[in-house]
């Protein structure tokens, strides 16, 4: 009896402590955080107009820290994955000095910012819960970026570096009774560049229409003055801008017409008898550097030609493209 008694407490013994150690085993999320080198961040191509008129959005995949393992759903008030950044420029950078401005976010509904040179912990219920980190695997913490509109920038590439400093402490293990058995702490760095590239734009902003009004011969008709606007990113310093043939050209010379009938017109380039037109020279030149604000004004004269046979009474009208280049 008492080999018996002995024999079984070894036995009570053995499939306690087997219990004991599952216990133990499925409660620790053998969860780890290491820095490690980020991935730099592109925005991409945009015009100079996109760049201050509109909200641009980029990311990083990897900011510079990669965890393994579940994050706990039992988060303890005072654990923590804090990331300090801070930029080298204060902004996206240009080439000629201009500053592009933009706000880092944990997120990419723009729930969490963060702001540079201030710890910001990642480790919140509800934002590991946006980034996937609840469901286990191996995870990069992202990061986001979003330029503010408003900038009038010239041309180039546009560029910050950050470095991000990582510190964590947070409770990677729970044993009986929801205390916490293990905790992941370390450190590390991490540095990523961000880029945007702003290229050259304009727009025409506005065109005079021409109207001749009515007399009854072609040399009755007196020229008339009008103008066109163009709008171009600030800094460019050359560029055209060509009126086309329009839509009924003939002998060199523009023709609004009416039906069958024709009334041979032109545009000039103002103070000039030198035709206005869409090829080489005889296209207008700006004379001064574009600001990326106010729109540089082109003057035309238009005037009929008095060499010609009086036409048809009738609305005689013509259509010519105006464009731009650059």
């Amino acid at each position: 009896m008492t080999m018996s008694s002995i024999c079984a407490r070894s036995r009570w013994g053995t499939v306690a402590l087997a219990a004991l150690a599952l216990v133990f085993g499925a409660a620790r999320a053998e969860a780890a955080c290491t820095a490690s080198a980020a991935n730099d961040a592109a925005f991409g191509s945009v015009t100079s107009f996109d760049a201050g008129g509109t909200s641009q959005q980029t990311s990083t995949i990897d900011a510079g820290l990669t965890c393994t393992g579940a994050f706990l759903a039992i988060l303890r008030v005072n654990d923590f994955i804090d990331a300090t950044i801070t930029s080298t420029a204060g902004g996206l950078r240009g080439p000629t000095g201009d500053l592009i401005p933009y706000t880092l976010y944990a997120d990419s509904t723009t729930t969490y910012p963060i702001a540079l040179g201030t710890p910001f912990n990642y480790h919140t219920g509800t934002l590991l819960d946006i980034l996937g980190l609840l469901s286990g695997g191996t995870h990069d913490l992202p990061m986001f970026i979003r330029t503010t509109p408003g900038a009038n920038v010239a041309a180039g590439t546009y560029t910050d570096t950050l470095s991000v400093a990582w510190h964590w402490d947070y409770c990677d293990g729970v044993g009986v009774g929801g205390f916490c058995t293990d905790h992941d702490v370390g450190s590390g760095s991490s540095t990523f560049q961000v880029t945007l590239v702003v290229t050259n734009a304009c727009e025409i902003t506005s065109v005079s229409d021409v109207d001749f009004g009515q007399a009854p011969t072609p040399a009755s008709f007196d020229a008339v003055t009008g103008s066109l606007a163009v709008l171009c990113t600030r800094g460019l310093a050359s560029y055209t801008v060509g009126l086309g043939a329009g839509l009924h050209p003939s002998a060199g010379r523009r023709q609004m017409a009416n039906g069958g009938s024709v009334l041979q017109y032109d545009l000039f380039k103002p103070a000039t008898n030198e035709v206005w037109g869409a090829a080489g020279a005889a296209r207008a030149q700006n004379t001064a550097p574009a600001d990326g604000l106010a729109s540089q004004v082109f003057d035309y004269r238009a005037v009929i030609y008095a060499d010609q046979p009086t036409p048809p009474v009738g609305i005689y009208t013509d259509s010519v493209v105006v464009d731009v280049a650059f």
